[in-house]
């Protein structure tokens, strides 16, 4: 529970006011200006206009923080409840400031408070009129970036889902939300209602049927500065509608409401949308970043909890632009303000580009920060999509953070209907919706705590790379709903008994009954009545080698099932013995004829680090054993110390332990 915030907040904020620079003399006006835009303003006629960034100094913000909503303050109370995560970048820009640069007839275009930055088009008469502002410290190019549609075909019939799909309603869209593993929180009754997710891209058809239940608090379109989200950009437009293509394909896969035919991941979410693309004919989408920039401040104040961005910016425009030693995570000023929107208690998901088959090759902007959840594409069989834009970072971090479905996904066409598109761009708002009911779930959950979680819940967490990250995103993982948690697999031996603990964690509104599915004669389950219970595994001459032991959890809302894998391994005095143990040079491995015959033989260390294994083909026996030289896989010799070797035959597996000594 919050507690009432007053409806107005009282903020103590010093400014340290500096002397102002001195301006640039007139025989050297260019001096204040970084080398992309020197050169732009160079190699351009005095008159011809370019955007750029006003970077101002100490001295040049107002006394007072913007107003924020009281949404915006609750959000950020969940990580400071004092002070609400106030500091220099909530202050706005000074006004007077604002119209002396205006007054140099340059046209400003968005002010940023994060940046402490004004973004004008000016042309080389207005430039040296600007640097004689002593609150101006450097001017430097606002970026114009491109980058490519997603791939689109239309759906004209279902793709099978049968009987599967009326059940749940979902029509064309099950297989997606069941990829997500979304499913199971639908029928817990989370819909994302409660959150409110910014929707950054470049136009919407407001009017199309699957938006007829979404809850817009707000919308506005930083290309002109009015309220109209979806009207044509360019005169020469003949299809109005294209302004809306990416951003309707986008937005529906999170908030679409046409049941049997498309729901999106969290319909029930509340949403504020803006328009920061241009887009022409269905070239390149085309942003200046100013206005994404502008649309993140925005959404701040308004109390967005998670920013959704399908815009990953790669192909820069001119000489000016970024390269990708810039892809550090604080050098493209999109990615800092990204980053700064992490600050605020905010989840940013954007996708990682499709650039992999590209000369560019590589992830884009702002997917390059630190901070911001980074969405690349598989298809359907959890393979990579060929065009999903690899990292690491410049800096070497990996990116993307997680993958999910970015190929044949459903949603709605901005000229009415569905389509089926492809690209990271629609794998980044699977994720969105989905953390949207993550935090449906658990209100108090910060973005940090969030992005952490569907990090660790990805299937591929203990080893990401640069390819699949953490891995697939799963929504349920990743949420804080009752689950049971994961046992490491367990080695029994024939003979013994061992009694495993099962224990649940997370948030519910009943305590759950637990129960084994169809288990074994060797597997008995008790139920302890308050959310934890034991499994007792006995280890008979019955037990196949392997297998897998279901276990669930129902609290009537939701149930969870999770499976727990059993290896049962003979006693080696029975069929295999290892000798001389200890050992200092070599050991072989004897495997009896009642053993069955040998497979693998395969020596850890105490990591759990595969030291060196050996492929069996022939049938080995007691009298033709295999040795080990007490070397590594690369033929190194091993230290001293304890080593587990893993003897697998037709029949069973076998676990001993060696000591090798000095």
């Amino acid at each position: 529970m919050y507690r009432t915030l007053p409806c107005c907040l009282f903020l103590t904020f010093s400014v340290f006011i500096q002397p102002a620079a001195s301006p640039t003399g007139p025989g050297n006006p260019l001096t204040k200006l970084t080398e992309p835009a020197r050169v732009t303003a160079e190699n351009s006629p005095r008159e011809f206009q370019h955007s750029y960034w006003l970077l101002l100094g100490d001295g040049s913000r107002e006394s007072a923080p913007v107003a924020f909503t009281e949404r915006a303050l609750k959000r950020r109370a969940r990580v400071d409840p004092v002070n609400f995560l106030i500091d220099e970048r909530d202050y706005p820009v000074s006004a007077s400031l604002i119209d002396a640069v205006s007054a140099t007839g340059a046209r400003v275009r968005q002010v940023s408070r994060w940046l402490n930055a004004v973004s004008v088009e000016a042309n080389q008469e207005h430039i040296e009129r600007l640097v004689g502002i002593p609150a101006i410290q450097r001017i430097d190019l606002v970026r114009p970036l491109r980058a490519a549609y997603p791939d689109v075909a239309d759906v004209g019939k279902s793709p099978g889902f049968g009987a599967r799909a009326e059940e749940f309603a979902y029509g064309f869209s099950l297989f997606q939300n069941t990829f997500i593993n979304a499913v199971k929180l639908h029928r817990a009754g989370y819909t994302g209602k409660g959150v409110l997710i910014a929707v950054l891209d470049s136009g919407f058809e407001l009017d199309h049927r699957a938006f007829d239940s979404a809850n817009v608090l707000d919308q506005w379109d930083f290309v002109h500065g009015d309220a109209s989200i979806d009207e044509a950009e360019c005169p020469e437009q003949i299809n109005r509608y294209q302004q809306s293509y990416h951003g309707t394909l986008v937005w529906a896969v999170i908030a679409a409401n046409v049941p049997d035919t498309l729901m999106g991941v969290a319909p029930g979410a509340d949403f504020v949308l803006a328009k920061t693309e241009i887009t022409c004919d269905g070239l390149e989408i085309k942003i200046e970043e100013d206005n994404w920039i502008a649309a993140s401040e925005w959404a701040d104040s308004l109390g967005a909890d998670i920013i959704s961005s399908s815009l990953g910016y790669a192909v820069f425009a001119d000489s000016g632009s970024y390269v990708f030693g810039d892809l550090d995570g604080n050098t493209a000023r999109i990615t800092i303000a990204a980053d700064i929107a992490a600050s605020k208690n905010i989840l940013v998901v954007t996708s990682a580009g499709n650039e992999r088959l590209t000369s560019w090759g590589a992830i884009s902007t702002p997917a390059d920060g630190d901070s911001v959840l980074t969405v690349g594409a598989v298809l359907a069989d959890s393979t990579l999509a060929a065009f999903s834009s690899p990292g690491p970072t410049a800096d070497g971090r990996i990116k993307p953070d997680i993958v999910t479905l970015g190929v044949g996904v459903t949603t709605a066409l901005h000229s009415g209907g569905l389509t089926a598109a492809s690209g990271t761009s629609l794998a980044a708002p699977l994720v969105a919706g989905g953390a949207a009911l993550a935090l449906q779930i658990d209100p108090d959950l910060t973005a940090n705590r969030l992005l952490e979680r569907i990090r660790a819940a990805g299937s591929r967490s203990s080893n990401p790379d640069n390819n699949y990250g953490w891995g697939l995103y799963d929504a349920t993982k990743s949420s804080t709903i009752i689950q049971i948690v994961p046992v490491d697999d367990i080695w029994l031996t024939v003979g013994d008994q061992i009694s495993v603990d099962i224990t649940t964690s997370g948030l519910a509104e009943a305590v759950p009954v637990l129960s084994a599915l169809d288990p074994p004669a060797w597997a008995e389950f008790t139920d302890n009545g308050d959310g934890t219970g034991w499994l007792l595994l006995r280890g008979t001459p019955d037990n196949p080698t392997q297998a897998s032991i279901g276990l669930q959890l129902d609290v009537g809302y939701f149930v969870d099932t999770a499976y727990i894998n059993v290896v049962t391994y003979g006693g080696e005095q029975e069929s295999v013995s290892i000798g001389p143990n200890p050992f200092t040079d070599s050991v072989s491995i004897f495997v009896g004829p009642e053993a069955g015959r040998l497979i693998a033989v395969s020596i850890f260390n105490t990591a759990g680090e595969l030291v060196w294994e050996k492929v069996n083909n022939l049938a080995t026996t007691a009298d033709t054993p295999i040795r080990w030289l007490a070397i590594n896989q690369r033929g190194e010799s091993i230290a001293a110390g304890v080593y587990l070797a893993y003897v697998q035959t037709d029949r069973r597996s076998y676990r001993i332990k060696l000591l090798k000594a000095d």
